[in-house]
């Protein structure tokens, strides 16, 4: 009997180092392929909100807010009654996806994003209040206040969406494909 135990703790004592080696290496596997795919979502989170930005982006560069400001003030003038009755904002379809996971973002990107998405709502809200029947029946020189203040809002939302997304930009760690002069996306 003592001759095969010798031989059997042997294999036993390798058996067992060989199946902690083994739990060892599916572990680190295993870490390594959720760093890889957080990694994957992260980027993927990224470019979808770059690219929801930037589509706001471009639709409120395509508006000259002073011109439209002075139309507004000349129906106000030439219109008694008239009341300016503004239209929502469009939906932010891949944000409000996204919202519950904002956290995976990386720091420096989750501070400017969450100051557009809040710009962004504080004019949803804000566009709620004119759209209301109060509003209307507001006297013309507190309702033009009002819209001024909606403007000076979007100029700011602006701003907001130019810096979320050089932002996101830099995280990423590439020149978007539609940096010009128009969007001033190409400075650091």
């Amino acid at each position: 009997m003592s001759a095969w135990v010798g031989p059997a703790i042997v294999a036993a004592v390798i058996s067992g180092m060989i199946s902690l080696l083994g739990l060892y290496l599916g572990g680190w596997i295993s870490i390594r392929h959720d760093r890889r795919h957080r990694k994957e979502k992260v980027r993927d989170f990224q470019i979808a909100l770059r690219a929801e930005i930037r589509s706001e982006l471009h639709n409120l560069l395509s508006i000259d807010f002073d011109r439209h400001l002075s139309e507004i003030e000349a129906r106000y003038a030439a219109t008694a009654g008239y009341s300016v009755f503004p239209s929502y904002p469009a939906r932010h379809v891949v944000f409000e996806a996204l919202k519950n996971e904002i956290q995976i973002l990386p720091e420096p990107v989750i501070d400017v994003v969450i100051l557009y998405s809040r710009q962004r709502y504080a004019i949803e809200k804000f566009v709620e209040d004119m759209r209301d029947d109060r509003f209307a029946k507001l006297g013309t020189d507190r309702q033009l206040e009002m819209y001024r203040d909606y403007i000076e809002m979007q100029k700011y939302l602006v701003e907001a969406a130019r810096l979320s997304a050089k932002a996101l930009d830099r995280s990423l760690g590439e020149h978007s494909y539609f940096n010009n002069p128009a969007l001033d996306l190409s400075a650091p």
